[in-house]
């Protein structure tokens, strides 16, 4: 004998199957802070870490010590203090080093939906980077490394900042 379910019953069996467009982060942070991350955004990873290196997520007002594996998304800020270094990793290759004493600023990390291009923007605030890159696949890819005053865009191997 088959019952049948009553209006109310089938909503709710609806709504608890539905993940209604959420990735496999759930709309979090892949880390797991609960900072939203969107679908065509990328992250970068902290590589490597020596010293006191800091790490504040965008819309958070709290510095956390930073450490390897992190990952970081758009709008996250690392600031490394007196002897401090750190590098960050792009999931597409290439790494960013960042000197001590300096404050960068996570601007962009996406992949364009309609033509795949990458674009990966740091703004350096204050202190010192390099960029050692990989080829980029596609030509209009770009990593670009801001400052107060000037902006340089690069699509092939290595360019330092400060």
């Amino acid at each position: 004998m088959v019952k049948k379910l009553t209006p109310g019953l089938w909503l709710v069996l609806l709504l608890s199957a539905c993940t209604c467009g959420k990735d496999a982060h759930d709309g979090q942070h892949p880390d797991g802070t609960g900072t939203k991350v969107e679908a065509g955004l990328r992250t970068a990873t902290v590589l490597f870490v020596e010293g006191n290196v800091r790490m504040k997520r965008a819309g958070s007002m709290e510095w956390i010590q930073a450490q390897k594996d992190m990952e970081l998304a758009m709008g996250d800020k690392l600031r490394t203090l007196r002897d401090s270094f750190a590098a960050i990793e792009f999931d597409q290759g290439g790494v960013l080093k960042v000197g001590p004493e300096t404050l960068v600023s996570v601007t962009d990390l996406r992949i364009e939906q309609h033509n795949k291009a990458i674009r990966s923007t740091f703004t350096l605030i204050e202190g010192s980077v390099e960029a050692e890159l990989d080829a980029l696949e596609k030509p209009e890819s770009e990593f670009r490394i801001r400052t107060p005053s000037a902006e340089a865009s690069v699509n092939k191997r290595e360019v330092a900042f400060q």
